[in-house]
């Protein structure tokens, strides 16, 4: 009976893994917007950057995301063009990486996010400001 105990306590102890830390665990919760963003248009419902809102900077523009990781903006007199990615490499947060050029207002929202929300008619992200420590959030809205 002894043999036994010891045999499992062997087998218990063995299974344990240094490496079974949860914070080394890539999340996916958010994998989805890799096919939300691209269906249909999209506007900007909210940008906020601390105590300003800037969301009427881009109260004109339509956002189309394309599958291939491309993305324009686009209002009646203006065009421009950027790129988008999904990024789950972070082991703290799922992020959308937004690169646009450095033309006022897009500057703005040039920037690694942190996924806070996806649905199929709204996408929420915030990311915390490097100068400042302030949070900023970018809601996107579907129309």
């Amino acid at each position: 009976m002894k043999k036994l105990v010891v045999l499992l306590a062997l087998v218990v102890f063995a299974s344990c893994s240094s490496d079974d830390d949860s914070g080394n665990a890539i999340s996916t919760e958010f994998e989805e917007i890799k096919t939300t963003l691209p269906q249909g248009e999209w506007m900007i419902s909210k940008l906020i950057d601390g105590e300003e809102d800037n969301t009427m900077a881009f109260e004109s523009f339509k956002f189309t995301f394309n599958e291939d990781g491309t993305v324009v903006a686009k209002n009646d007199l203006f065009t421009e063009n950027g790129t988008w990615v999904y990024d789950n490499s972070s082991s703290s947060s799922e992020e959308l990486v937004l690169q646009f050029g450095q033309t006022t207002p897009f500057d703005e929202i040039n920037d690694d996010w942190d996924i806070i929300s996806v649905s199929n008619i709204k996408v929420e992200l915030s990311d915390i400001s490097g100068g400042d420590g302030e949070i900023e959030l970018l809601t996107f809205t579907k129309l």
